[in-house]
């Protein structure tokens, strides 16, 4: 029987939001405050285990965005 447990490379794929599958695009992050695309990650975990924290460095809000 197979392991279910992630290759050392999904798992790199998966914290830097690239596709892990064949049929999956590249994830393209915008602020939802004001559309910029110059985003920075801030932390693995946000308040939830499910999320991501950002924050926009155009307009310097905080938004969380869900793990794929």
């Amino acid at each position: 029987m197979e392991s279910m447990e992630p290759t050392a490379e999904t798992v790199r794929k998966i914290v830097a939001g690239e596709p892990v599958g064949e049929n999956e695009e590249r994830r393209l992050l915008i602020c939802p405050w004001c559309d910029s695309g110059d985003v920075e990650k801030i932390s693995e975990y946000g308040p939830h285990l499910m999320v991501y924290s950002y924050i926009c460095r155009e307009c310097h809000s905080p938004f969380e965005v869900i793990k794929r």
